[in-house]
């Protein structure tokens, strides 16, 4: 999505102080996942659709203090900014080109006050020939910007995501998919026990140096004291592959990677649709997006890699 919506991963969600610490987080979002229906996390690049009263027009900005999103990315101005050929060029044509070809578009929005209020803006999300609407968002006030005020140095903030909206949107805006919507097919505490027995099973082997392989027992390390020298992700993945060395300063990390992938596995098959990879779930009470996906996407300088999901309940 748009970098005006934050979608943070389990564990950016507050400064992890121990694993215990993690697993009541983790328990915590399937708590909120289980109050109400979670949404897909489309796949695709995020185009975030306002109206600009300098160009009377609709156009796209994607939040940053850069003259191209204060003023308004249209149509006529895009080939300054963007290739011709590029997928966000291809994504932005196709989104306005929709947007302002429907006769319904200047009464949407009128209806939803984003002509009087530029700040506000639809996100859509276009994914190859699909165009989704994940909601209607604000755009949060900063040094260089305009917006509501957020105490938490939000970029926005949800206005409205609701199935009612939505289909009320797509009533206007015939163009648009939206979001499929899931729910838990089992309660969240049998889950939850369900990813501890998974930890109580979970042994990896590692190197723990050049001669030298471990058989690494989740169990016995998750409620260890372990030094907390942040790991990247990248780091996580080598370690995995044992193209990298498991350290005791490293351990923390490692561990707080690892379960968030067995956990969200496990979230994702306890939907009620198989093959799910990616939702999101929203938590009203924090106004935070949590996204759940089964792999981690790591760029690397040559070519990209997708960590996914480890195998339970073994993983060599």
């Amino acid at each position: 999505m748009s970098s005006l919506i934050d979608l943070k991963h389990p564990y950016e969600l507050k400064e992890i102080k121990s694993i215990d610490e993690y697993l009541f987080v983790l328990k915590n979002i399937l708590r909120i996942a289980s109050q109400k229906n979670v949404k897909e996390k489309p796949n695709g690049l995020s185009i975030p659709v306002r109206w600009s009263s300098l160009h009377e027009d609709f156009v796209v900005d994607f939040g940053s203090s850069k003259p191209r999103d204060i003023s308004g990315i249209h149509l006529n101005n895009l080939r300054l900014h963007y290739a011709e050929t590029s997928i966000t060029s291809n994504s932005i044509v196709c989104v306005l080109n929709k947007v302002k070809n429907c006769s319904k578009s200047g009464m949407l929005f009128e209806k939803y006050n984003l002509k009087k209020n530029e700040n506000r803006f639809f996100n859509f999300v276009v994914d190859d020939d699909k165009i989704y609407l994940t909601g209607l968002y604000n755009r949060c006030q900063n040094n260089k910007r305009t917006g509501i005020y957020s105490n938490k140095n939000k970029k926005s903030v949800l206005i409205d995501n609701s199935e009612e909206f939505l289909n009320l949107v797509k009533s206007e805006l015939d163009f648009i998919e939206l979001p499929e919507t899931f729910f838990l097919s089992e309660k969240y505490n049998k889950i939850y026990l369900d990813f501890l027995g998974k930890i109580e099973n979970e042994i990896l082997i590692l190197n723990e140096s050049e001669s030298l392989e471990v058989f690494f027992k989740l169990k016995e390390q998750v409620y260890k004291t372990h030094d907390k020298n942040k790991i990247t992700i990248n780091h996580y993945l080598e370690i995995l592959n044992r193209e990298s060395h498991i350290k005791e300063k490293k351990v923390f990390w490692f561990l707080i990677y690892h379960l968030t992938l067995m956990f969200n596995s496990i979230l994702l098959k306890s939907l009620n649709r198989a093959n799910i990879s990616n939702i999101i779930v929203y938590d009203n009470v924090s106004d935070e997006f949590i996204k759940i996906v089964s792999s981690f996407n790591i760029n690397k300088i040559k070519k990209e890699k997708y960590l996914k999901a480890p195998l339970l309940p073994m993983s060599f």
